[in-house]
């Protein structure tokens, strides 16, 4: 098996304000492994050039049939073991002609509407946004510390669908609690990542008092995270870059269900290769985030079709997200 990589450079159609900055572009590695005449895809942010190309020779003898081996011979952050889980599902899928869900035993199941996701902006950008995105059946609202919950009724004044909010660790817990009984006000559905990662106890004390379910989402990086959170939070939110790849993310849904914990699949802003491969898992999880190549300016692959909200996944062997031009980069 030979690796290559590259990285693409990908603009977006206008900035994304979040709690965490204001995003123009995505920078994403492209890994390539090419195995009997295959070639299998993934991508990551986060993998470095010098981590990747040391991966080279650990996989030079694996194969496709042995995807949790190959990963385990590796010691490397989790978003580059997502790229290559993902490579190599993708070649397991084409080595055996079936798509992945369906090589999974997922074929048929139903799927949830992906939520969009609306950057924190001021609210007159809001409601315009609101009104252009009327027949999406869910939107999903970044706030910022300053917010109170508040705008989320500036976007029900407009907005007559399902709401969800993303805190992305915004509050103190009382803080956050006010925050929740506003946006219990507007029909809110879920609460993700009210407070700061890494203080489970803040989390489980909005988590019981909130009128609102509380998800998790940084707080959630692989399996076991998991079991840390049972009891703790609604439901939790699972990215194939922070659990290491799709292997982890199907171990992470069926541990959940096992726990009795509520689960949604999300995405970074990313191209449809990324978008594509989670929503292989879709027909798992209880809630959808998987809006990753609505915002790009000119995706480099194609694959999942996002209409409105509905998702249709490719029938092509493997991921089924497929190359469409080079982009700028480098090696």
């Amino acid at each position: 098996m030979r690796l290559s990589h590259h990285e693409v450079v990908i603009a977006l159609k206008k900035p994304f304000v979040s709690n965490t900055g204001t995003t123009t572009e995505v920078r994403q590695s492209i890994v390539e492994l090419h195995w009997e005449g295959l070639l299998g895809h993934g991508t990551s942010r986060g993998a470095t050039p010098a981590e990747l190309d040391g991966c080279a020779p650990l996989l030079a003898h694996a194969s496709p049939y042995g995807i949790r081996a190959a990963l385990e011979r590796l010691q490397v952050t989790e978003a580059t073991r997502a790229a290559l889980d993902m490579a190599l599902h993708d070649l397991l899928g084409k080595a055996t002609g079936q798509p992945l869900h369906r090589l999974l035993g997922l074929d048929g199941l139903p799927m949830e509407p992906t939520a969009l996701s609306i950057g924190a902006c001021p609210d007159e950008e809001l409601v315009q946004q609101a009104r252009e995105l009327a027949d999406w059946p869910i939107l999903k609202l970044k706030l910022t510390p300053e917010d109170d919950g508040s705008r989320a009724g500036v976007l029900r004044s407009v907005y007559g669908g399902r709401i969800r909010i993303d805190g992305n660790g915004s509050w103190t817990p009382d803080q956050a609690l006010r925050v929740a009984e506003e946006l219990d006000r507007h029909g809110v559905e879920l609460l993700e990542q009210p407070v700061a990662p890494g203080a489970l106890d803040d989390l489980q004390y909005v988590h019981e008092r909130s009128p609102v379910p509380v998800f998790a989402d940084e707080d959630c990086a692989g399996p076991e995270d998991v079991l840390r959170l049972r009891g703790r939070v609604s439901g939790i939110n699972i990215k194939l870059l922070k659990c290491g790849g799709l292997a982890r993310a199907h171990e992470m849904l069926l541990l959940a269900r096992a726990c009795g914990l509520r689960t949604m699949l999300g995405c970074k802003v990313e191209s449809a290769l990324g978008t594509t491969a989670m929503a292989q898992l879709a027909g798992l999880a209880d809630h959808l985030d998987l809006d990753g190549p609505v915002g790009l300016l000119d995706d480099p692959f194609t694959g999942v079709r996002i209409d409105r909200g509905d998702l249709t996944l490719p029938e092509e062997p493997g991921i089924g997200a497929t190359p469409v031009k080079q982009h700028r980069g480098e090696d």
